[in-house]
């Protein structure tokens, strides 16, 4: 079967009046939290800072990301992984740790 793979994906939206809108979306779709994490990283840490963490990584030593915000510390720690790419990371990964437990993170 040589069936063609669609280049867009149509969603039907209802509006207030009796027709429907059609939003159209390319395909395939974004990675728009990985994307919004890269960028979130990048306004937040010098590029030489970035650097110097991705290194650290790569010889596969701990990071710890510190932030008053849980989500915005979640997708950094998520957005470093994205940089790593095409390597994974193979050690534990957690990208929000309770405040309870960061003598944890002292052993």
């Amino acid at each position: 079967s040589n069936r063609k793979r669609p280049t867009t994906y149509d969603i039907e939206l209802p509006t207030f009046s009796d027709e429907t809108y059609v939003f159209s979306t390319a395909l395939p779709m974004p990675q728009v939290a990985a994307h919004w994490g890269v960028a979130s990283l990048m306004t937040r840490i010098k590029s030489s800072d970035l650097i110097l963490v991705l290194k650290l990584l790569l010889v596969e030593r701990s990071v710890l990301i510190i932030g008053e915000s849980p989500h915005l510390v979640t997708a950094c720690a998520c957005a470093l992984l994205e940089l790593l790419k095409p390597y994974v990371w193979a050690s534990n990964f957690m990208p929000l740790l309770p405040g309870e437990m960061l003598d944890f993170v002292n052993s």
